[in-house]
């Protein structure tokens, strides 16, 4: 594992190389709901705000107490919850992350996959905000690339 960046460039530079949040990394319930709040703890801006997008609703939540809220909040009904990382994709003043949600429910426990994606945009040198899609169609719309494109890598 290389040095903890230092900033974001540094921390993009890593995702890039895949020291951070690599394609193939899953990450666990509430742990890893903590390293991203981690992530965008070093390196927000004061601004900072989560959405949780979805056909039916745009919910935002300020600050990385409120990224917290949304990620916990969104667990909630799950017995287990993981995110694996399929695909990051790097592009200027975006961060995209496309993932599988692995879940078991709590009520009968039915196991689900959920493919889905994020997108995390910085301006100056700070994250501004990180928008989570069911969708990662929509989400590769929402950060201008094209989803028929052929797989980064």
């Amino acid at each position: 594992m290389p040095d903890e960046p230092k900033s974001l460039p540094e921390l993009t530079e890593a995702i890039r190389q895949g020291d951070f949040f690599a394609e193939g990394t899953v990450l666990e319930g509430a742990e890893g709901i903590g390293l991203m709040e981690w992530a965008i703890a070093a390196f927000a801006a004061p601004d900072f705000v989560t959405v949780m997008h979805s056909e039916s609703a745009v919910q935002e939540y300020e600050g990385v107490a409120g990224f917290r809220e949304a990620l916990m909040d969104w667990i909630t009904p799950y017995d287990r919850f993981r995110l694996a990382i399929d695909e990051v994709i790097v592009e200027d003043d975006r961060l995209v992350f496309l993932v599988r949600q692995l879940v078991r429910t709590k009520h009968r426990s039915v196991e689900l996959e959920t493919p889905s994606g994020s997108v995390w945009w910085s301006q100056e040198g700070r994250l501004t905000q990180a928008v989570f899609y069911l969708d990662q169609r929509t989400a590769l719309r929402a950060a201008g690339i094209d989803p028929g494109r052929p797989k980064s890598g």
